[in-house]
């Protein structure tokens, strides 16, 4: 049987998760699927591009570029007389090598050249490609919609994980590293953003085009090219010696001070942290509208999505530094040291995930970082026990996005945590040290890492990296203990619980067992080995409380039944946030005076906002066994801390009653947080009174962050399953409104449930909407309606779609409805 640890919750969630997580589920939800795709292990290589010389003009009318992709290339190999290159949708114009025209043909996403000569190992040869494209990714071009007109035209590249080629010639290898160049025309008015240094900036002789010549001279993969084109304010800092630009649409200054006014410190931390300066000459971030993701960590020119500034009518509660911290991390890992294939991208995004914990250490303290890991944790678990699990080192996918998950992201950082307190502080950071030293500007594997860590600090971690990184799952702890009275000494049975399923470990666990006993704490280091591991400690007296792995230093799951004496010791006096925010869940199980008024009592006055949010969610456990706790809530839900608001909210709509519907009804009017004010409506759909229909429709005319007020409003309607709902979701799908209210309002229909002609008929209309993210809901909403045309069109749709994400959502549609027959 699968244990069951109160810890992990939806309310411990971060942002992002809980947006796609419902709240009143049973967390973690369950129903793991087998994990399965094709091979698509590391390709061969019989030549390198050395350097790439750009030279494009842009076309905004016919969104559109033209110009010529100069490439050096390097034989791997003697006798080397055709080169494959990646290209796509490219209409090549001529090849030449100098004066000579090259023979070539277009294939499948290749472009197949033939040299004048056979090239021999080292040698080189420099190919010249005249070519056209209207890319239908890799670059995109967006400007004003109906929704918002306002809007400048603008252009960015998303290459990651292998779409450049669809926009120049190129090789798509994260091994492959090479200098860039690139001289790019635009209309007066617009500016140029690329990698590297801005070399010179020519106006045409009649003014109306200017030329921006960018030069990359540190050599990176072709995934990590930047080039965004838009109507932008420069902003200027400096983190030392390093100049810093902020680019951000006019008009927009004050919000992009203020979402970057922490980079040039979050630098300084990083290059202390890694053991290794900040590794370019400069460090830009831009901000580009309908953005593919959160962000983008090109070398020294990082992009992200606009959302992340703050306008007028926003409820921000929760910023981005977390967003900035983790792109700028990126130009350590993943940029100066770059996974040698997709299979082994945790080294990218495992780094960069861990580094948000890295950075929340050194701005807002280590409870608040600890809290951050507790979020990676849940996350990580909703994952891991509703879709699949699997090794961090996987090779077996169809797109490399399917394996950009929260495994690679949150698994990945909870290991290298794991491993930062196996090692110890120094080591860790001799380790870091030594790994970018010896692989800076190289391709890099999970080998390289456990060398790295071996030699700097003499240690066999083999086991530890087989466990964690090329196994799958994590242990899950039960744990008995027995107290000898006549030896004094206390024993613990742990048992290792988790399946046996051919991908889960029994883990070798190093961990912290503290005793107190009496005025004296102990704290002993003690392993775990086997399956059933028994350990006896001799105490002076009976222990008064017992935690194993205080700091939660290890992703486990544990049930270890503590007595009510002990889980009050650690919710009053334990030193660690993690700790006493677990006593306070495991004291939900229990309804006795005591520990409502601890609990209570740690809501008021703990000095850490997570552990006050644990004890509100307790209490509304608790509540809906003992009346009482509603009024107490109540004054939580309006507090001043943003989260412990949201776990109060939480926990009224988990005890339900009259008195939650008054409250609920007014945090979801006048919550400042939008975010909260959706989860009362979701408190409010759950209790299912009158009115809960009413309060869900005012709210989508409420301004708010991102649309996620509209978005959790439209959640709570369907969650209703009032029929009435269906004409709102389907008015909300059109061009008129926002793409994350479009596809909020795309995947409500089918969270609703219902089958009606019109609303099957907008669906398969929607599976080739112009935003990739409402094709995809279109297609989930399909499966779950229990649409007869669903499989046919979705076939279809997926022969004709191009975006890598939607293809992905569009087989798991196609497998969900397979399995439902």
């Amino acid at each position: 049987m699968p244990v069951s640890d109160p810890l992990f919750h939806p309310v411990f969630l971060g942002r992002r998760a809980a947006m796609e997580t419902a709240p009143f589920e049973p967390y973690p939800p369950s129903g793991r699927n087998a994990w399965s795709g094709p091979d698509s292990s590391r390709r061969d290589l019989e030549f390198l591009v050395r350097h790439t010389r750009l030279n494009l003009a842009v076309d905004f009318d016919a969104k559109g570029i033209r110009g010529s992709a100069t490439l050096t290339i390097e034989s791997l190999r003697d006798g080397l007389r055709e080169v494959l290159l990646d290209a796509a949708e490219l209409r090549i114009e001529s090849v030449r090598s100098g004066r000579a025209r090259l023979r070539h043909a277009a294939e499948t996403e290749r472009l197949r050249v033939t040299l004048p000569k056979p090239l021999r190992t080292g040698a080189r040869a420099v190919i010249e490609i005249e070519y056209a494209a209207n890319p239908r990714k890799g670059l995109f071009f967006v400007g004003p919609t109906e929704a918002e007109p306002g809007r400048a035209p603008t252009a960015w590249t998303q290459g990651q994980a292998d779409d450049t080629h669809w926009w120049m010639p190129c090789l798509e290898s994260t091994e492959n590293r090479m200098t860039l160049e690139q001289i790019v025309t635009a209309p007066a008015g617009y500016r140029v953003i690329g990698n590297g240094r801005l070399a010179a900036r020519r106006p045409s002789r009649r003014g109306r085009a200017v030329t921006w010549h960018w030069r990359q001279e540190t050599a990176h993969p072709a995934y990590l090219t930047s080039l965004v084109i838009g109507k932008y304010a420069e902003l200027r800092d400096r983190a030392g010696k390093v100049p810093l630009f902020h680019y951000v649409p006019r008009g927009e200054e004050r919000q992009g001070r203020a979402a970057f006014r922490k980079t040039a410190r979050m630098i300084a931390v990083f290059g202390k942290a890694f053991g290794a300066p900040y590794p370019y000459p400069k460090y830009a971030q831009t901000v580009v509208p309908d953005f593919t993701y959160g962000g983008m960590e090109n070398t020294s020119a990082t992009t992200l999505f606009d959302r992340m500034l703050e306008h007028p009518g926003d409820s921000l509660d929760e910023g981005y530094d977390s967003l900035v911290a983790h792109e700028l991390a990126h130009q350590w890992w993943g940029d100066l040291v770059t996974c040698r294939h997709w299979s082994e991208g945790w080294l990218n995004e495992g780094f960069a995930t861990y580094s948000e914990i890295l950075w929340r250490e050194a701005d807002a303290g280590q409870d608040d970082a600890d809290f951050a890991r507790l979020e990676q944790i849940c996350s990580f678990l909703v994952e891991d026990g509703s879709e699949y699990r699997r090794a961090l080192v996987e090779t077996r996918y169809e797109r490399p996005c399917e394996i950009f998950d929260r495994h690679l992201y949150e698994k990945g950082a909870v290991v290298l945590h794991m491993l930062r307190v196996l090692l110890g502080e120094d080591a860790w950071r001799r380790s870091l040290g030594r790994y970018l030293e010896r692989h800076a500007l190289g391709p890099v594997e999970t080998g390289d890492l456990r060398r790295a860590c071996e030699e700097a600090t003499g240690r066999n971690l083999a086991w530890f990296f087989d466990q964690w990184v090329h196994r799958g799952g994590h242990p899950e702890l039960r744990v008995s203990r027995r107290w000898t009275e006549r030896t004094k000494s206390l024993t613990l049975t742990i048992e290792q619980v988790q399946d046996d399923d051919g991908v889960t470990p029994v883990f070798r666990l190093p961990m912290t067992l503290e005793i107190v006993a009496g005025s004296r704490r102990r704290r002993l280091s003690i392993e775990l080995r086997g399956r059933r591991e028994t350990i006896t400690v001799p105490v002076g007296a009976r222990p008064r409380y017992v935690a194993l792995d205080p700091e939660h230093h290890v992703l486990k799951l544990l049930d270890f039944p503590r007595t009510d004496e002990e889980l009050l010791y650690g919710l009053a006096r334990s030193p660690y946030a993690l700790e006493r925010i677990r006593c306070a869940r495991e004291l939900s199980s229990r309804s006795e005076a005591r520990a409502v008024e601890a609990l209570t009592r740690a809501l008021r006055r703990d000095r850490f906002w997570g552990v006050r949010a644990a004890a509100a969610v307790s209490l509304g456990e608790i509540g809906r066994r003992v009346t009482g706790m509603t009024r107490r809530l109540a004054v939580a839900a309006r507090g001043e801390q943003t989260r412990v608001r949201r776990a109060a909210i939480w926990a009224l709509g988990w005890i339900g009653g009259e008195r939650a519907v008054l409250e609920l009804t007014q945090r979801a009017m006048e919550e400042p947080s939008t975010f909260n004010a959706g989860w009362a409506l979701a408190g409010l759909a759950r209790i299912n009174r009158p009115g809960a229909y009413a309060a869900a429709l005012a709210a989508l005319g409420r301004t708010s962050h991102r649309d996620m007020l509209q978005i959790l409003a439209l959640d709570a309607m369907a969650a209703l399953k009032d029929p009435r709902g269906l004409d709102v979701f389907l008015e909300l799908t059109h061009p008129r409104y926002r793409n994350e209210t479009r596809s909020g309002a795309t995947k409500a229909i089918g969270k609703l449930g219902t089958r009606t002609a019109e609303g099957e008929a907008r669906l398969l209309e929607l599976l080739y909407d112009r935003w990739f993210r409402v094709r995809s809901a279109a297609a989930w909403s399909l499966w779950k309606i229990k649409s007869p045309k669903a499989e046919g069109a979705i076939e279809a749709a997926l022969r004709e779609e191009i975006m890598d994400l939607t293809r992905v959502a569009f087989r798991e549609a196609l497998a969900g409805i397979r399995r439902g027959r």
